[in-house]
């Protein structure tokens, strides 16, 4: 119980450890801005990424105990590479919409434009490790499926360092941004922390992987242009909340359609789980 209670802990005491530092910004303001941008990161991320690793453990769990070779480390390269595939456009969107997201959610009464601000800069850096505070979730299970709990206790102390060296050297010259990059900086360590061991016992990082991931960064970026665009072709169309609302939703439909449509010009076979829920719908 012992490691699966500190990887559980990691997200929660590193966001006390920004926390602590923000206390020292704005006269305290840095406090709030890293838990708003944290808190709806994790809404919108922690949701969808831990609704995949409740459904993976027990086949993982299941696929351990069993003799079949290859089939514990195929399943576990398929769900990092579905995982991703909605995870890198998610991570990318969030950081083109973060200041008209932060406005429409929190920006009224004392929120003001410095709060707007300050906030939209946290959930722009802390959505750089979205990926990586994938990964990690998802190879954590893989660890605590095969009973090995050590590599996870020992990767989420190393990332929990990591973020207070990066917070104490960041948080005076960048302020709330600076805590944010500590925080992406330190999923993404623990994440690779994982994947090395991993690495080397199941082979996970094959070619095709690596083929998938350079495709799925090529849409990423198609969709990242496009998204941009509508973003500044529909900034100021309408004032106030329905303006801020053509925005979010403009540029979401016309980033999904651009990644889905590159997607499929590359051929990535994940695009056929798309194509299935809404055939179900």
């Amino acid at each position: 119980m012992g490691p699966v209670m500190v990887s559980t802990w990691v997200q929660p005491i590193n966001l006390t450890i920004n926390s602590k530092f923000g206390s020292r910004l704005y006269g305290g303001a840095g406090v709030s801005a890293i838990e708003y941008a944290t808190n709806l990161y994790l809404i919108l991320a922690g949701v969808f990424v831990l609704s995949i690793t409740n459904v993976i453990f027990p086949q993982l769990s299941r696929l351990s105990a069993g003799e079949e070779k290859g089939a514990f480390a195929a399943a576990l390269r398929q769900t990092l590479r579905g995982t991703l595939f909605f995870v890198l456009p998610m991570s990318a969107g969030l950081m083109i919409l973060a200041r008209p997201l932060v406005s429409f959610l929190y920006g009224d009464g004392r929120f003001d434009a410095f709060s707007i601000e300050i906030t939209s800069q946290g959930l722009f850096w802390v959505s750089l490790g979205m990926a990586g505070y994938a990964v990690q979730n998802i190879l954590s299970r893989a660890y605590f499926a095969r009973q090995q709990g050590k590599v996870p206790l020992l990767a989420g102390g190393a990332s929990l360092l990591v973020n207070i060296l990066l917070c104490a050297a960041l948080a005076e010259p960048f302020g709330v941004a600076g805590l944010a990059v500590s925080s992406a900086v330190s999923s993404t360590v623990y994440a690779l922390l994982l994947l090395a061991p991993m690495q080397r016992r199941e082979k996970l990082l094959t070619s095709g992987l690596w083929a998938a991931l350079g495709k799925m960064l090529a849409a990423t970026l198609a969709m990242s242009a496009a998204a941009q665009g509508t973003a500044r072709l529909t900034d100021g169309l309408l004032g106030g909340k329905p303006g801020l609302l053509l925005t979010l939703g403009a540029t979401a439909l016309v980033g999904a359609a651009v990644y889905f449509g590159a997607a499929l010009l590359l051929g990535l076979e994940e695009l056929s789980v798309v194509k299935k829920l809404l055939k179900r719908g």
